[in-house]
């Protein structure tokens, strides 16, 4: 059964655009692709503020496990989180119902 994560973050005050930008230099979905069993994801951005949204569909509660240990996960979290008002955390886990 497929399964969605939705993580919020909030930038820095001042750190939203230069949030988006290191997103996709450290490739982050490309590097939890690689991890097996993502399906597709998207980085969302509240208009005109600095919170964020990452949404993504996987194929099993196994596959998004895995991402979690992954230590790709853990190195892009950390050159993260000098833009980030809190800790990156695990996402909130969803299953696809209908």
């Amino acid at each position: 059964m497929s399964v969605v994560s939705v993580l919020q973050l909030t930038a820095r005050e001042g750190a939203a655009d230069e949030l988006v930008r290191r997103f996709a230099e450290l490739g982050i979905f490309e590097r939890a692709r690689e991890s097996g069993g993502l399906i597709g994801a998207r980085l969302l951005r509240r208009h005109g503020g600095s919170d964020f949204a990452v949404i993504a569909d996987w194929e099993s509660r196994a596959d998004y496990q895995a991402w979690l240990d992954n230590p790709a996960r853990a190195e892009t979290g950390a050159q993260l989180e000098p833009l980030l008002a809190g800790d990156v955390v695990a996402g909130e886990l969803y299953e696809v119902v209908g």
